[in-house]
């Protein structure tokens, strides 16, 4: 007897899913947090600035406007934070059952989040580049008997990003860059499966699915002088779709069409969106520099995944209705002495989630940050980078429906997140 559809389409489009772990850095499920310098300002002007070789993720174009050679690692860590409440979540199928359980306490352990880059000139007019970070990830967890356990129970994310990149000097005010994005995407989920006789985790089935990819994007960009103090900064980064191949692992509730559990292969479409930034920077004295940041997500075309697998029952498309959003940042640097930068910024970050489609493995809301940074240079060569920020995650309703063999679980609640993040990083130019 084959397994139902649906279980093994929900596991291989939950891993996808999956990749969308916006409980805690950036609304949708990009990570913003791709250099130390640039959190203390809550990541305001970064595509203009270009004042280290973190540059080279902003607007590879910036490595034109470093003094030297610089070689550079950071490293971030968050400390997640997301409460759920059921407010009178069912299940029906010939009868209705209320779906108790834990409220979902903090899924979230404090998460690292490493970066490198390295720039250095080959000429006068062109430089070469390396970055390496972590562009989509989350690692999180739910108690096994969490009221929105047939929506997730885990999920662990990593895309890890390889940047090789170029710039040049096209004249005394304007230089181009570009990248290539090598990407890695590896992810593991798990979730519950109710049984047809009542929503109880005793009786619960459960689906596991591993899957990864590699895949490869680009990115370009801009750096136009406007005058000696004033720097324009555009830059864009293409959509990344990954195909993510792996095995869904289903184990059926006590009550469920069959007995034994489902292994099967599959594979389905993650559709990273296109970001662009347009960024200025203006020096309003040899102290005071103040910036300012547009970021624009074109999410709208994550709107359904197709799943595809070996066996022809497990296919079938999911609507997920994301919405473009945008991200605005203002912020501003201060040279204290030679020995010390200050700097600080503020950002509004909006989510592309909409009622009706936001989930528990996607608890995603408006965000608010608050961000501070200092630079101690010890050497001429040597700077040392520290950076704080407070994210507030706005309370958003979670109206969700999600269909089983079994029966409708109808999922009525809502989320509400916040995350401080701490940075460090050692900047050494040659």
């Amino acid at each position: 007897m084959q397994p139902k559809p649906r279980h093994l389409a929900a596991a291989i489009t939950a891993a996808t899913l999956g990749l969308a772990p916006t409980a805690v850095l950036a609304a949708g499920f990009y990570l913003q947090e791709q250099g130390v310098t640039g959190l203390g300002r809550a990541y305001a002007g970064e595509a203009a600035f270009a004042d280290d070789a973190s540059t080279i993720y902003f607007n590879p174009a910036g490595m034109t406007r470093l003094e030297s050679a610089e070689v550079q690692a950071g490293a971030h860590l968050l400390f997640p934070h997301s409460s759920t409440r059921n407010d009178g979540s069912s299940f029906t199928n010939a009868n209705t059952f209320d779906v108790d359980g834990s409220q979902g306490d903090n899924p979230y352990d404090p998460t690292p989040l490493p970066n490198f880059y390295w720039a250095e000139p080959q000429s006068e007019r062109v430089w070469l580049g390396f970055g390496l970070g972590t562009h989509f990830g989350l690692k999180g967890e739910y108690d096994d008997d969490f009221f929105a356990r047939y929506d997730s129970l885990e999920t662990d994310l990593q895309v890890l990003n390889l940047q090789p990149s170029i710039a040049v000097r096209v004249s005394d005010r304007v230089s181009i860059g570009g990248g290539i994005d090598l990407q890695y995407a590896d992810a593991t989920l798990r979730a519950a499966i109710p049984d047809a006789t009542g929503a109880d985790p005793a009786t619960d089935g459960e689906y596991r699915l591993e899957g990864d990819s590699w895949d490869v994007g680009y990115n370009i960009g801009v750096l136009i002088d406007l005058a000696d103090t004033t720097r324009l900064g555009l830059h864009y980064r293409s959509g990344v779709t990954h195909t993510l191949k792996g095995t869904a692992r289903v184990s059926m509730p006590e009550n469920g069409p069959i007995s034994r559990p489902v292994i099967a292969t599959g594979e389905a479409e993650l559709k990273l969106p296109d970001i662009a930034s347009a960024a200025l920077s203006h020096r309003f004295n040899e102290r005071w520099t103040g910036l300012v940041q547009y970021t624009w997500f074109r999410w709208s075309n994550f709107d359904e995944i197709a799943v595809e697998s070996a066996n022809p029952l497990a296919e079938q498309e999911l609507e997920q209705n994301y919405r473009n959003s945008y991200a605005l940042a203002v912020g501003a640097e201060y040279e204290l002495n030679p020995d010390w930068t200050l700097r600080g910024g503020i950002q509004y970050d909006r989510t592309p989630t909409r009622d009706g489609y936001r989930s528990t493995r996607t608890p995603d809301g408006d965000r608010t940050w608050l961000s501070l940074g200092a630079s101690w240079h010890p050497t001429d060569r040597l700077s040392i980078d520290l950076g704080y920020s407070y994210v507030d995650v706005s309370r958003e309703d979670i109206d969700l429906t999600r269909e089983f063999d079994t029966g409708t679980v109808e999922y009525s609640g809502s989320t509400r997140g916040r995350v401080n993040i701490l940075s460090a990083g050692l900047r050494y130019t040659y």
